[in-house]
């Protein structure tokens, strides 16, 4: 079906230029006022033209910089006479506006389709292509899902042409491809591909498989996916089109393919007698908006002609949430607008502004007073202070503020000053504590009108009229979906004070049934606040939050008052993503409010604040709902994962690129050591963000179950491994769709042995019982003199907490044992064997045991002899990694499995950094050819003996702005070249150098010559040469392809005669071409001394060159050695002339053998000299 959707934002006449467009009304912090194409709240502009006249408006200036008055321009578009125009002030910079949608192509239009049993002639998406021997018939194609026009067979493939005719093609600004499809899809615009899902492949071939299962949407009752064309890849051509769309099934024994298109234009004016849009789409709005946004606090907002004419100008002032300024009556008078009119005229009733914020004698927080005065005062003239002392807001109707407040007992003063034809100054908020006693905890202050939380109809804190006598009384207020106003203070132990208006809802499950209930706060544009420009936990980078949580301990109400906030916690350096928890006391009203658990609330922001991600471009599911994005994903692994072979490596290979799989096993680790019976078929979130390598993660929190919760007994001896993986458990707490991902995952060889060796590891460190009861011991006395005045307050709460802290502890001593023991039954292992772990006192660098890397050393932990354990050595900044004592011949990251009573040693050495280091700037690309552009780029050498770390090193230009730093682990050989290149992308795709290749740095080297430097860790100056373009420099590396190269790097690199310029585009990693070599300055010298002197390359994997010099013809020996010195290779043992001579060792043995990777010396003896070498053998 078609429906009419003319979009019509302006009005198109023919026009005339005309001074009388006027700035009409702006908004500077628009929460609810308007609502963009988006659904976003952005500010706002409106334009209106007064005249008789329609004006044209193109390529006018509109800014919020009066020195940019063209900083945003408005398309070739016409403001018609007594019309207005809204402009979204929203930095999203849209100047292409639809006038007109049009669904060309629609469900069940005819198509041409081949069936994919074969692959289609090449040419079959291309115009002009002839499809006389395809099948012809409706949209949508496919079969069992009962929406499809046409039916056909089940197969892997099915291609469709449509072949259509546009007029005025010129006037189609946007293409829409809706496209409801069953598994995968290709589209191709005139033979361009421009949309795609769930398959790879260019183009896939015809017997190809989707990457994973996908239901169509539409006959389920939902709605196509909607994708782009993007101008830059393709577009219509005027008069004949092709769509072409290959669909492909997950395999042919899928049960059901569908794909139904669906083609809209987008055109910038109106073309009569067009169809509409299909019902089954939806197309977003079509809205200007600017490229900046507008400061609450006040600026000017101008228009200006096209030939520089200023028109019209507004300052906006400091102006509230969701008021306006702008013309009174769209007149002359500037007033502010309590109720904005977007896009209408603005009417007479405005004010003349908005009185400043008042001034308290006295701030918020703890006085050691029996009573204080508190005064309030005002910056303006001739305005009454009216105040409230019960948490509400004030108004004329409240105390008449006429002399200094007298407080003795707890109390919150709000107040506002009133004043004729003026907007009341904002609310001043503060709560004032008499009772003061010292705690080290942040405090946090409530203030609401008391009918909002008490109101037996309306509060969200009581039982309500519908409440059942039952707990956890569902049907009462605090069951409601309810949310309310209130004013937060934060008052931090150091005096640091943050204040926000707020949003309040009751929060938990069951726990809403108790006295002390949970509040979940929010920040909205409503209340005068998006966020909460606060960090609520200092031990976060966190800076902003658009909620939080004071939670009540939930289950744990009644007992400790820490139970989750503890649990979660052990997680803190683990990969695992769970919410910050700080004890916090709580005062509502002025009145004692208890002790709460500060916690983040897991939501889609909490996710995008922890790891960078658009809050609007990801899935977050709860048990087996999202709340936010689809489940789709999910389903279609779930679907992959009960119909493939999980004892395949290629289907473990496939799932470690949909599941977070270390993540997957820690949050079951931990949830089944803390035997948090309370999940998994309940409290269970897990997410995953739209991206290609977006991975599926899950959440901890609410384990309020966990460490012995006194109904569920001793708990620390029940197997919930067992618990967890149960096939066939009740719908609460464990059914089966909860366990099954579980499950499915161990019946991976390599899963299981991953998840062995991680619960191996967190038993090894942080389930240990000294460091849980360390823990508890830490927490449980942070909070323990407040118990007491909180069991005041909520006589319920935390009885007998001693008796329920060593509950917990009993939990942590004995859990560990019983673990081991569930582990050892269910995955039938051996016995438990000891490990030790040793770095010499020397140090040098650390041991990664599987997940964990240590600290001190020797380090010691129990693990499975049968399941290999990975191991790696990390070497420290100033150490290179010599070997593993028990494995001379293995690389510093291996798989071993260990026996009883197993030591590994990592061995260390330091390499040669600071004053010693000879590394030189040896060649530079600082103006590239045309024709030929890597970008800039230069070249390091060693020229030294020994290898140097460069981690944290810098390299820079004559601006000490422009800084490149070079990573972790970066090591430059003796004898060996590193490059750094300004753009890698524009480095590799001209070059291949054999060497390390660092970059990209986000400046350019000057084309004109400069100073630039190389800088080690400490700041200490290590090389540095001012090049130049002109003589006695060479010129040809200026534009002409060639590089600078210095001629030896024993020749001082600063001075203009040590530099030629290169053969051909330079020899970046590689001996430079004018260097004569340095072989051949060695080979025209009788030497009078022993050399042995550096290999290159080193590190080697194949063959490597060793040259040495003697004064006199003799017996040589060289011999290599591993690193235990014992002899593997004896590589001469001859008579050989003076002079320099060279040798190639081929990596092996005396017996043809290759040895592996690792450290190994080759020592040269002669008649009177003796001397050894390091070589590195990589494989």
């Amino acid at each position: 079906m078609i429906k009419k959707t003319w979009l019509i934002t302006l009005v198109i006449f023919s026009s005339i230029t005309s001074q009388t467009i006027q700035i009409n009304e702006v908004i500077a912090s628009n929460q609810n006022t308007f609502y963009d194409e988006d659904g976003d709240t952005p500010d706002w502009i409106e334009l209106y033209n007064p005249s008789t006249n329609n004006v044209s408006i193109h390529n006018w200036g509109l800014s919020d910089d009066t020195d940019n008055p063209f900083k945003w321009r408005f398309p070739n578009m016409t403001l018609g006479s007594d019309q207005y125009l809204l402009i979204m002030a929203s930095n999203k910079d849209r100047t292409n506006i639809i006038a007109q949608w049009e669904t060309i192509i629609n469900w069940g239009d005819e198509w041409d389709y081949f069936i994919g049993t074969q692959a289609p002639p090449l040419s079959w998406n291309q115009i002009g292509f002839n499809t006389i021997n395809w099948n012809t018939g409706p949209s949508g194609f496919g079969y069992g899902d009962n929406d499809d026009n046409t039916v056909i067979s089940p197969v892997i493939s099915v291609y469709l042409v449509k072949t259509f005719f546009i007029s005025n093609s010129e006037h189609v600004k946007k293409i829409a491809l809706h496209v409801d499809y069953d598994d995968a899809f290709v589209a191709y615009l005139n033979s361009v591909e421009f949309a795609r899902a769930n398959i790879m492949g260019s183009p896939p071939s015809y017997n190809q498989g989707a990457e994973i299962w996908r239901e169509a949407e539409m006959y389920n009752g939902g709605s196509p996916e909607l994708y782009w064309v993007d101008s830059s890849d393709t577009w219509l051509s005027p008069g004949v089109n092709v769509l072409a769309i290959q669909v492909h099934n997950y395999n042919s024994n899928s049960s059901d393919m569908s794909c139904i298109p669906f083609l809209t234009v987008g055109r910038d004016t109106i073309i009569f007698g067009e169809s509409g849009v299909a019902d089954e789409i939806t197309l977003p709005g079509s809205m200007l908006h600017t490229n900046f946004k507008i400061s609450s606090t006040g600026e000017t907002i101008v228009i200006t002609e096209s030939d520089s004419l200023l028109l019209d100008s507004l300052y906006t002032g400091n102006l509230l949430p969701d008021v306006s300024i702008g013309r009174v009556d769209d007149g002359e008078n500037i007033g502010m607008f309590i109720t904005p009119t977007p896009g209408n005229p603005n009417g007479s009733e405005s004010v003349l502004g908005v009185l400043s914020e008042l001034t308290y004698s006295h701030s918020s927080g703890f006085y050691d007073e029996p009573s204080i005065f508190v005064d309030i005062t005002s910056n303006d003239d001739n305005v009454n202070i009216y105040y409230t002392l019960d948490g509400s807001e004030p108004s004329t109707d409240s105390y008449l503020h006429s002399a200094p407040i007298f407080v003795q007992e707890n109390k919150v003063i709000r107040a506002a000053s009133f004043k004729n034809g003026w907007l009341k100054s904002p609310i001043k908020t503060s709560t004032f504590i008499l009772d003061n006693e010292s705690h080290d905890f942040p405090t946090i202050f409530l203030s609401t009108a008391p009918e909002n939380f008490f109101d037996y109809y309306t509060g969200i804190y009581v039982m309500g009229p519908n409440a059942s006598s039952d707990f956890p009384h569902f049907g009462a207020n605090f069951w409601e979906d309810w949310e309310r106003p209130v004013y937060i203070e934060i008052l931090e132990p150091d005096g640091t004070y943050f204040e926000s208006p707020a949003g309040a809802k009751i929060f938990g499950g069951w726990s809403r049934g108790q006295a002390q209930k949970s509040l979940s706060i929010f920040a909205r544009g409503e209340y005068g606040a998006r966020e909460f420009d606060y960090p609520l936990f200092p031990d976060l980078d966190i800076d902003s939050y658009q909620s939080f949580v004071l939670r009540n301990s939930g289950n744990d109400w009644g007992y400790t008052m820490l139970r989750d906030g503890y649990m979660t916690g052990l997680f803190d350096n683990i990969d695992l993503d769970y919410q910050a928890y700080r004890p916090t006391l709580v005062y509502l009203n002025g009145e004692f409010w208890g002790l709460y658990n500060l916690r983040e609330k897991v939501s889609e922001h909490f996710i995008a604040s922890h790891h960078q991600v658009d809050p609007d471009e990801l899935d977050l599911i709860e048990t087996q709902t999202a709340n936010t994005g689809t489940i789709d994903n999910y389903n279609a692994l779930l679907e992959f994962v009960e119909n493939s072979n999980l004892a395949d490596p290629l289907v473990y290979d496939s799932l470690s690129k949909w599941i977070d799989i270390d993540n997957h096993i820690d949050y079951n680790v931990g949830q089944i050591f803390i035997d948090n019976r309370d999940w998994p078929g309940n409290n269970i979130k897990y997410w995953r963000p739209y991206s290609e390598d977006g991975l599926w993660r899950w959440i901890l929190y609410d384990t309020d179950f966990g460490f012995g919760i006194p109904w569920m007994g001793l708990a620390y001896d029940f197997n919930t491994l067992e618990f967890a993986t149960e096939p066939n458990g009740p719908g609460w707490p464990n059914p089966p769709w909860s366990t099954f991902l579980l499950r499915k995952m161990l019946e991976s060889p390599i899963y299981r042995d991953r998840f062995i060796n991680i619960f191996a590891d967190r038993l090894n460190t942080i389930f240990k019982p000294g460091y849980l009861v360390d823990r508890l011991d830490s927490l449980s006395s942070y909070i323990q003199d407040i118990i007491p005045i909180h069991q005041e307050r909520w006589p319920y709460s935390a009885q007998d907490w001693d008796y329920h802290i060593q509950i917990v502890e009993n939990f942590a001593q004995n859990r560990h044992l019983y673990m081991r023991l569930h582990l050892r039954d269910f995955f039938n292992l051996p016995v438990l064997v000891y490990g030790l772990f040793v770095v010499p006192s020397t140090g040098g660098g650390k041991i990664k045991i599987n997940t964990i890397t240590p600290e001190n050393y020797p380090w010691s932990g129990y693990y499975y002899p049968n399941i290999p354990i990975e191991v790696s050595a990390e070497p420290e900044t100033g150490y290179i990694f010599s070997g593993w004592a028990q494995f001379p011949d293995s690389s510093e990251s291996m798989k071993i499995q260990i026996t009883d009573g197993f030591t590994l040693t990592s061995m260390f050495e330091p390499y040669i950094t600071g004053d010693t280091v000879d590394l030189v700037i040896n060649e530079i690309n600082y103006n590239s050819s045309d024709d030929f552009n890597p970008e800039d780029w230069i070249e390091i050498y060693n020229n030294g003996v020994d290898s140097v770390n460069i981690s944290g090193w810098f390299f820079t230009d004559e601006n000490e702005d422009h800084r490149y730093t070079f990573p972790n682990y970066t090591i430059i050989h003796a004898g060996e070249y590193l490059v750094l290149a300004q753009d890698t992308s524009a480095f590799f795709n001209l070059f291949s150098p054999t060497s390390d290749v660092f970059g990209s740095f986000e400046f350019g080297l000057s084309g004109g010559g400069e100073l630039i430097s190389l800088y080690d860790v400490s700041g200490r100056l290590v090389d540095q040469l001012e090049y130049d373009d002109s003589s006695p420099w060479p010129i040809e590396p200026d534009g002409n392809g060639p590089t600078l190269e210095l001629i030896s790097p024993d020749m001082p690199n600063d001075i203009a005669e040590s530099w030629s310029f290169s053969s051909g585009y330079g020899t970046p990693g590689q001996l430079n071409s004018v260097s004569g070599s340095l072989d051949n300055k060695i080979e025209n010298t009788v030497p009078n001394i022993y050399s042995l002197f550096p290999v290159y390359p080193n590190p080697f994997n194949s063959n490597v060159k060793i040259r040495f010099t003697i004064p006199s013809e003799e017996v040589v020996k060289i011999l290599i050695l591993n690193i235990l010195g014992e002899k593997v290779r004896v590589l001469t043992d001859s008579n050989y002339g003076p002079g320099l001579n060279t040798l190639i060792w081929d990596g092996k043995n005396d017996y043809g053998q290759e040895l592996s990777t690792g450290l190994y010396f080759c020592r040269l003896k002669a008649k009177k000299y003796q001397d050894s070498i390091k070589l590195l053998l990589v494989k």
